[in-house]
């Protein structure tokens, strides 16, 4: 069976692609309740900035103004070495249940995420409801262990098109979403999820005419988010290419004299000649880095330490607004280790890991009085199959 692969080369390169965070308290506000919401609110800043509290942990925070809306901007969006957000922490639990992120505001996927798992919405703050999840998914909160990771600008990985697009009916300029289809890795550190959105542009649109004159596409895949909340632009460079004739070599396709490979028009430096380019909704497009990223991702898998030498693994929560309670955090280990019979207290509900175990800090303190002054060992977050 051929494969349905696309070929999207950009004619140029942006001037930079660094992500600009917000900076002011109303750029801050905005952002959170785009993100917590799906869509900003109305009304006076101060009552805004006091509902994101309520919406989130349940109640307002305290201190000037300015001071709150950067303590729930660290706290909820995260982009602070050492930290883990809220959303760094909904991601993760989608991921080791779904082996994906969700998409949209965090209510929404809080609620598609509790919908799954129990089949009915929850109540009270996004907090509570995330470690509710934790709970019932894990057997106690999920935590997590951060790291610096890197991507270079040789490394290809693949997104599909969320909206068509066809050179008859699309304009230059014209926006489309997209969808990382594979984990973007730096060893064992998870810095880009499958199943996150990003957002591209189309750079270059020419629409086919009469006596065999080309169609042409380009496109720039401006924003691919990234767990710590920063964003980069990802291109259809050299490698990318190379990889596109790769996989058009094992469907049995000639590049030079393909016109079509399925439903998909091959475009971005090769030209359908006296034809529209047609790319469906689904359709796979390999790109890579435009510049290389460096940013902070979560362990997976292994012994959950730093993947290289001179890093160091940090567990480190927020002060002011944090996630979890007093229970001891869920270990996850990796499938092919050993079972082992869960043993707990009496109090904590019984968690039984086909795949892994779940081991108990408190019996360690219980055997040494010096367990509890002791640094907790890094949690290990292992995708579920």
């Amino acid at each position: 069976m051929k494969k349905q692969v696309v070929m999207l080369a950009a004619a140029a390169l942006f001037s930079g692609n660094v992500w600009a965070a917000p900076e002011t308290v109303l750029e801050k506000t905005d952002a959170l309740e785009n993100t917590i919401y799906g869509s900003t609110q109305v009304g006076a800043l101060v009552d805004r900035v006091q509902q994101i509290g309520q919406t989130v942990y349940g109640r307002s925070g305290s201190g000037t103004l300015n001071a709150q809306v950067d303590s729930l901007y660290d706290s909820i969006e995260g982009n602070v070495r050492g930290k883990v957000s809220v959303n760094q922490q909904l991601s993760m639990l989608e991921w080791t249940y779904q082996n994906k992120v969700g998409s949209g505001s965090l209510v929404s996927r809080v609620e598609q995420l509790e919908r799954s798992v129990s089949g009915r919405i929850g109540t009270g703050s996004l907090e509570s409801r995330i470690q509710s999840l934790g709970k019932t998914i894990n057997g106690a909160p999920l935590k997590v262990t951060t790291q610096i990771g890197s991507v270079a600008n040789t490394e290809v990985f693949s997104v599909t098109l969320n909206t068509p697009i066809n050179t008859a009916t699309s304009k230059e300029g014209d926006t489309f979403t997209f969808t990382v289809a594979d984990d973007i890795m730096d060893g064992n550190v998870l810095l880009v999820p499958a199943g996150t959105v990003g957002e591209g542009h189309i750079s270059e649109l020419k629409k086919a005419a009469s006596f065999g004159r080309n169609g042409k596409l380009d496109l720039i895949f401006d924003t691919v988010p990234t767990l710590d909340g920063t964003e980069f632009t990802a291109i259809q460079g050299e490698e990318a290419k190379a990889k596109t004739k790769q996989e058009l070599k094992a469907a049995g396709a000639s590049v030079a004299g393909a016109v079509l490979l399925g439903p998909v028009g091959l475009v971005g430096g090769f030209f359908v000649k006296g034809k529209n380019i047609d790319l469906p909704e689904g359709a796979t497009i390999y790109v890579q880095p435009q510049e290389m990223v460096t940013v902070q991702g979560v362990v997976v898998g292994g012994d959950g330490q730093a993947h290289t030498a001179n890093e160091t693994v940090t567990q480190d929560s927020y002060d002011e607004y944090t996630l979890g309670d007093d229970s001891e955090p869920v270990t996850l280990v990796p499938a092919d280790d050993t079972n082992a019979e869960v043993n707990e207290e009496p109090e904590e509900d019984v968690v039984e890991e086909s795949e892994g175990t779940v081991e108990e800090d408190d019996e360690v303190a219980e055997e040494s009085s010096e367990a509890s002054n002791a640094p907790s060992q890094p949690i290990v977050v292992v995708k579920r199959n």
